[in-house]
């Protein structure tokens, strides 16, 4: 019997903290050679498109995929989870809230590895809902003292931190220029930008930075500057970033950057991606990939079978 979980049911079955321990683990599934998957396939229609991410975790026994679809403004999310012994199919999962968790969770395991252990500031460049997640997960890994959110909107930000402030023992302030928000020890950009919102003279030495926002070839958070001053580069996925990261190909089509210069998500795993120095900047280019959203899926699963939740479906 296949069981269907509605976004409710999501946010009750899991947190941040589940979401950073599935991520975890998928990264040392993928250091161990264990999971297989492959890059985001977008079919483009004339009125939207539909998005399709495949990912099997051998050693969980489970595969599937999140296929979402946007069209007009709107966008829906659902995971197809599959046994990977018998291919029956688990659950179907809806999957906005699960994609803002684990997109939150890959911030804070990339800070985890890469941001010094004595940071104290935390710097947001975007407030929506995206923006809460990257919050509770960093705050899980760090013990931030004060936390600068900036949004194009002052008003927006100023909501954000009203709302979040709950969440944080950190204090939470709005700022009106990004700059404010850069110069700290960690930063994320979480942003729907097409044009860069973070340059390499804003930063100092030795952050952090998570760039989390952008997906496509015509987003763009960074500009070369920020990329180029990394000391350390990690994308979750190169095949996929050869296929879609708008804030990395542009130097490597110029050749100021090289795929062999950037590591991957598996490395924060297997001891080859490391802080050099304390003065070092580091970057986690996150894009989002399939294995976060399965494994996660998993847990919602076994958790909802357990606690007798969600709708069974005769399939």
């Amino acid at each position: 019997m296949t069981v269907y979980l509605n976004e409710e049911e999501v946010s009750r079955l899991v947190n941040i903290e589940d979401a950073v321990a599935a991520v975890e683990d998928v990264g040392r599934s993928m250091a161990a050679g264990e999971t297989i998957f492959v890059p985001r396939e977008r079919l483009r229609m004339k009125s939207g498109f539909l998005h399709l991410m495949p990912a099997c975790m051998e050693k969980d026994g489970v595969f599937g995929y999140k296929a979402y679809t946007s069209f007009k403004g709107k966008v829906r999310f659902l995971v197809h989870l599959f046994d990977s012994k018998t291919g029956d199919l688990l659950a179907i999962v809806e999957g906005d809230r699960l994609g803002q968790l684990r997109t939150g969770a890959a911030s804070a395991a990339a800070t985890r590895v890469l941001a010094r252990p004595d940071v104290s500031t935390l710097g947001l460049i975007g407030s929506g809902c995206q923006a809460e997640t990257q919050l509770t997960g960093l705050l899980g890994v760090r013990p931030f003292k004060s936390v600068k959110v900036y949004s194009r909107s002052f008003d927006h930000a100023q909501a954000f931190c009203e709302k979040m402030q709950r969440f944080s023992q950190a204090r939470l302030e709005a700022v009106k220029q990004v700059s404010d928000a850069a110069a700290c020890d960690v930063v994320v950009t979480i942003t729907s930008a097409t044009s860069p919102v973070l340059s390499g003279e804003m930063l100092t030495a030795g952050c952090h930075v998570n760039a989390a926002g952008g997906n496509t070839l015509i987003k763009r958070e960074l500009d070369e500057s920020v990329v180029l001053s990394a000391d350390v580069l990690v994308i979750d996925s190169r095949e996929q970033g050869m296929k879609e990261c708008g804030d990395f190909l542009p130097l490597l089509e110029k050749g100021k950057l090289h795929w062999s210069d950037v590591l991957e998500f598996r490395d924060l795993f297997n001891g080859n991606a490391s802080r050099k120095t304390d003065d070092s900047i580091t970057l986690f280019k996150s894009q989002g990939i399939s294995p976060w959203d399965v494994a996660l899926a998993k847990i919602i699963y076994n958790r909802a079978v357990e606690q007798k939740i969600g709708v069974r479906l005769p399939l």
